[in-house]
């Protein structure tokens, strides 16, 4: 039997007496010659998508550097900035000396020239947290450092400490309202 458009018309057709009777035998034997698709074609249309999404989001967290970000009030209104993710940016050092500790702040090659960091003329630690043999203590200091050459020193008055936690710094600029730098450095003291 040759199925042509008629046919299958005619098999869909119900008759008039049984409206739910459909001739179901040249429907089933217009499925058997349908073109099947292959357990690889879905396996591929699924794949594809899915590794196109993981490939951009590891391409867009690969080449993610810091950002800015506003700073608003309750109303929404916009009242100041601060500079997000700045880690893999800014690279701390921290070496004992007798009774202080000195940490250097560098600011990476590539990102001197840069903002937020061309503009800064001082840096000041915000939060810090000193750890000692496991049991970690908030520190403050309102030591500010002039910035040279994208690189500011501190000597901070901590005796005891195996590492350092830095989630926070603030960029002066005068005439200018402070930068907060946010990222998360974990200094160990050489």
């Amino acid at each position: 039997m040759r199925i042509t458009d008629e046919s299958i018309r005619s098999a869909m057709k119900v008759t008039e007496r049984a409206p739910e009777r459909v001739n179901f035998r040249l429907f089933t034997e217009f499925q058997a010659y349908r073109p099947r698709r292959s357990k690889l074609t879905y396996a591929a249309a699924m794949g594809l998508p899915a590794a196109a999404i993981l490939l951009g989001a590891g391409l867009y967290t690969a080449h993610n550097t810091g950002y800015f970000k506003d700073v608003k009030n309750g109303f929404g209104t916009v009242t100041g900035v601060t500079y997000e993710n700045a880690t893999d940016e800014i690279s701390i050092k921290a070496v004992r000396k007798s009774e202080q500790i000195e940490l250097t702040v560098q600011i990476l090659e590539p990102y001197i020239n840069k903002m937020p960091y061309e503009d800064s003329e001082q840096l000041k630690i915000g939060k810090c947290t000193f750890i000692l043999k496991g049991k970690s203590t908030d520190f403050s200091t309102d030591e500010i450092s002039e910035v040279e050459n994208g690189k500011a020193v501190f000597l901070l008055d901590i005796a005891d400490a195996d590492s350092i936690c830095i989630t926070e710094l603030i960029s002066r600029k005068k005439a200018d309202q402070d930068l907060t730098i946010y990222g998360n450095w974990e200094i160990p003291i050489e």
